[in-house]
């Protein structure tokens, strides 16, 4: 599913906090935008959209290959919107402009990835709870991708600290309503 225009704000601003970059212009993206935790590798950001409060388990690569190559930084977002109500959404932000080919490795399992040339998600939104229950349960996991500059690239993510930053994130915006359960969002909470 397409993220919307003010997600995909909180998600920008978001990665600039988690960069680094000045909280002034993420808060100014989102009303309000802020790192409430971090757990080992992974931290919760909070976000106030005019759509409502989002809340992101957030991480970034350790490893890139190829080393050297020109791109920005990279992140990847377990999301929870209560308005929408949607919890645990996946996606992804590369740092450079990839082809739609790209897929995420985790515990022997491959996940297809889908989106535009900046980010991606889940391609299949049925195995988001697979993918986040794999993700408890590993210790790293690999997104693969094809730059438009025909480079074949490959982020390593921790997952140290994952399965506390989800929770905590699920807390922030915790909303009874709110559940994997959904169509198109899974069974079972992870």
């Amino acid at each position: 599913m397409p993220l919307t225009a003010s997600v995909r704000i909180a998600c920008v601003a978001a990665a600039v906090m988690l960069a680094g970059g000045a909280p002034a212009a993420a808060q100014a993206l989102t009303g309000t935008n802020r790192v409430v935790a971090t757990y080992a590798d992974w931290r919760v950001v909070l976000a106030e959209t005019n759509r409502g409060k989002v809340c992101y388990a957030a991480g970034s690569p350790r490893m890139r290959r190829p080393e050297g190559a020109v791109r920005g930084q990279a992140f990847i977002f377990v999301t929870t919107r209560p308005e929408d109500r949607v919890r645990d959404e996946i996606s992804i932000m590369f740092g450079f402009e990839v082809t739609r080919r790209s897929n995420l490795d985790v515990g022997g399992e491959s996940f297809g990835l889908a989106g535009d040339s900046q980010g991606t998600w889940i391609a299949d939104l049925a195995e988001e709870a697979r993918l986040v229950a794999a993700m408890r349960r590993q210790s790293q996991m690999r997104v693969r991708s094809l730059s438009e500059l025909g480079e074949d690239t490959v982020d390593t993510y921790s997952l140290k600290g994952f399965g506390d930053a989800l929770d905590h994130a699920r807390r922030e915006c915790s909303d009874p309503n709110s559940t994997s359960a959904l169509p198109g969002h899974g069974g079972k909470a992870a």
